[in-house]
């Protein structure tokens, strides 16, 4: 289902990058042209390699950020969740560097890039708290990539729980929407190889499982894994 999104906008709660930076007035101008799409689980919002035409603000649910590989074990980037710009790091790109994927039902906030970039040249405010979104978000990239490439297995599956663990979850129950597929591409590890570490890491005391929940037991071990890699 898709709603021009000046009418939504005018009674969202989001805390967004469209309320925070933009005046009623300026919204208007931004949005003229601008939807809300609803999203089925499951549902693909955007392909990688194809041709880059909006900017998407997640307004509710999760979705699913990866990088498709030919063998097909592709490497969940993040999981982006409400009020996220989902494609701000690649979005002057003129295709998608990776795709997206609704893990929840979710609506989704879609701005026509051309929109977005006279918006960019005029006001400095926006610009600026997109540079900081993008910088944000770039760190954090980095992070994961350090992560992937000079840590082991148990330092890598240690970040990952930790990252499903920590705060950008912890209004939601992640673990319900995440195959143990999911977590070893989170990992960038085999399905097998990460089952069989996560029992090795119940069995040592550092995480319980109950169905898909993991909870951490040792803090202070899970840190030090994670540190040490």
């Amino acid at each position: 289902m898709v709603t021009p999104l000046d009418d939504v906008c005018q009674g969202c709660s989001n805390n967004c990058i469209l309320s925070r930076v933009l005046t009623e007035s300026d919204r208007k101008i931004l949005l003229g042209r601008a939807t809300q799409v609803h999203y089925r689980k499951k549902e693909m919002l955007f392909k990688q390699g194809s041709f880059q035409t909006s900017l998407f603000i997640l307004k509710s649910g999760l979705v699913k950020i990866f990088v498709e590989r030919r063998n097909e074990k592709n490497i969940i980037i993040k999981i982006a969740s409400s009020n996220e710009l989902i494609n701000l790091t690649s979005f002057l790109q003129p295709t998608y560097e990776y795709s997206a994927i609704a893990m929840t039902n979710c609506e989704v906030c879609i701005i026509p890039l051309s929109d977005v970039q006279q918006f960019m040249s005029k006001k400095t405010e926006f610009s600026e708290e997109l540079l900081r979104e993008c910088s944000r978000i770039g760190s954090f990239i980095i992070q994961r990539m350090v992560s992937l490439g000079t840590k082991q297995m148990h330092g890598r599956l240690a970040d990952v729980i930790l990252y499903l663990c920590g705060k950008d979850f912890e209004n939601t129950n992640i673990f319900e929407h995440l195959s143990r597929k999911d977590i070893a591409e989170i990992a960038g590890m085999s399905v097998e190889g990460s089952i069989r570490l996560l029992t090795e890491f119940k069995n040592d005391g550092l995480i319980r499982i109950n169905g898909k929940e993991i909870v951490i037991n040792n803090m202070e071990l899970m840190l030090r894994l994670s540190e040490i890699g």
